[in-house]
């Protein structure tokens, strides 16, 4: 994965007795388009996220890289740090929340694309 800026966020995540919830820990930042964060999750872990959209950029055209298109919102991205891709999808709405369920314990990352939005994972 080509990362141009990191920004970590360490989380310890115990494994929450028999709810598989992430519990002491997770993500609550804002997230640049060249930006990634990490966090940690055990296996089996239900995931609650929501992004809300704080800036969406122009689709790039020409030698400017600006354009008079508009995207329809931003890309929301969830990998495993060894096994890829989890979850991808698009947030169109000002605000989205979602859950996703883990299968694997270890590091993960989210990344947003086309914009910037801020992004809680509990």
């Amino acid at each position: 994965m080509n990362r141009r800026s990191v920004v970590a966020l360490a989380a310890t995540v115990p494994f929450a007795g028999c709810t598989g919830l992430l519990a002491g820990g997770g993500v609550d930042t804002t997230i640049g388009e060249d930006e990634v964060v990490e966090f940690s999750a055990d296996a089996g872990s239900e995931l609650a996220i929501t992004v809300e959209i704080e800036e969406i950029f122009p689709l790039g055209d020409g030698e400017n890289g600006s354009s008079d298109l508009e995207r329809e919102g931003i890309g929301f991205r969830l990998d495993h740090e060894e096994n890829g891709i989890i979850d991808t999808r698009t947030i169109t709405a000002d605000e989205e929340s979602f859950e996703v369920a883990v299968e694997d314990g270890g590091t993960y990352v989210v990344m947003l694309i086309g914009g910037v939005g801020h992004v809680t994972i509990e």
